[in-house]
């Protein structure tokens, strides 16, 4: 900051208090929650605010966004968050024959009607000035309220710039203002802002292990993932194949009978997913297919029959598309039960998009 403070501290204190800068503290935490890191750190110190390691970690957090992001540094820089501590107060008291001057907090009642009180520029020792060299102080009505007016004016701004530069991070997140929620609430099904999952080891923990699934359900193949079309994987945009990023894939059998292939593709953009969404739906249709009605999962979902041992179900949340698929005796008669594995694949989807470690589980779901 200008005045050679280092912010981090009093962005934690208002990110973890009531007091002041709230409206600051609010687009700080926006930022952070971008980040899977800052995220992590904030949801530390926001469940154990008293934890002196967890405070550590959040102003270590902060103080990385703002080392790396330079022109929210500088934006922080003016706000209340960004400024020097209030100076002293500086009181005036005037007395029969006297004129006493006061530097520190205020002990005695505010001056009562208009006064003026001249204070002299110029060496202690030197005569009186002549003409006009003298600064006038006046407290009263008028002032008061051109000092209310300023405070009104100064807030206004300061809350235009708040919301100048939280619009300018969603976008530049690919958040379209006019055809989805600016920020996802919570809901199971509404679309939200998200970073593109570009790992492969990212998307793999989006898949389920042993442990989230039901009982009963054992790996048949072992996870396998990797970038884009690598190791063969069709390019569901034949005319942007670089806008998918990764895949990851799983099986798991129940009783050597049933089987469930999971598999998890991440796109550059909830556009790109959704075109794939539309791509992949057109090659499992066909005469022979027949779609089975059930809830909606995510952003959108399809379910799909082949004859009676081919069953698929088709999810979009966010960037990502996922696909779960039984190729078991009476696949056709399970489908429905296909939606469990789904809106689990789902819910770790959107964890993971959200910054945090996937562990939604379907563990206590009969398999």
């Amino acid at each position: 900051m200008g005045d050679g403070r280092d912010p981090a501290p009093d962005a934690v204190a208002a990110l973890l208090g009531d007091g002041p800068h709230q409206a600051v503290a609010e687009v700080v935490r926006a930022r952070l929650r971008m980040v899977p890191e800052g995220a992590r750190a904030l949801a530390a110190a926001e469940a154990s605010p008293g934890s002196a390691e967890a405070r550590a970690l959040l102003t270590a957090a902060v103080a990385h966004l703002l080392a790396s992001d330079r022109a929210f540094a500088q934006y922080l820089a003016t706000t209340g968050l960004g400024q020097p501590g209030d100076p002293p107060t500086v009181q005036l008291r005037i007395e029969p024959g006297t004129v006493q001057l006061r530097v520190g907090p205020p002990s005695a009642p505010p001056l009562k009607g208009p006064s003026t009180v001249q204070l002299r520029v110029g060496q202690a020792a030197a005569p009186p000035p002549k003409g006009p060299s003298t600064v006038q102080l006046r407290t009263g009505p008028a002032a008061a309220r051109a000092r209310a007016l300023a405070a009104r004016r100064s807030n206004a701004g300061i809350v235009l710039a708040l919301v100048l530069v939280l619009v300018a991070a969603l976008v530049a997140l690919g958040v379209h203002l006019g055809s989805r929620p600016l920020l996802k609430p919570g809901g199971p099904d509404l679309a939200h802002a998200a970073q593109p999952l570009g790992d492969p080891a990212l998307v793999r923990a989006v898949l389920p292990d042993e442990g989230a699934m039901p009982r009963g359900w054992r790996v048949q193949r072992e996870p396998r993932s990797g970038t884009g079309t690598a190791d063969g994987r069709p390019c569901l945009l034949p005319d942007a194949c670089d806008r998918q990023l990764a895949y990851a894939t799983v099986t798991f059998e129940a009783a050597s009978v049933q089987t469930a292939e999971f598999q998890v593709i991440a796109f550059a953009s909830p556009e790109a997913a959704a075109e794939a969404f539309d791509s992949l739906l057109e090659r499992t249709g066909g005469e022979e297919a027949t779609a089975v009605a059930v809830p909606r999962i995510g952003d959108r979902s399809a379910t799909r029959t082949h004859g009676a041992s081919a069953a698929v179900v088709l999810v979009r949340v966010g960037g990502v598309l996922l696909v779960v698929r039984d190729d078991g005796p009476g696949a056709a008669l399970t489908a429905p039960g296909l939606t469990v594995f789904a809106r689990l694949l789902a819910d770790r989807a959107r964890q993971a998009q959200d910054g945090r470690t996937p562990d939604a589980s379907a563990r206590g779901t009969a398999g």
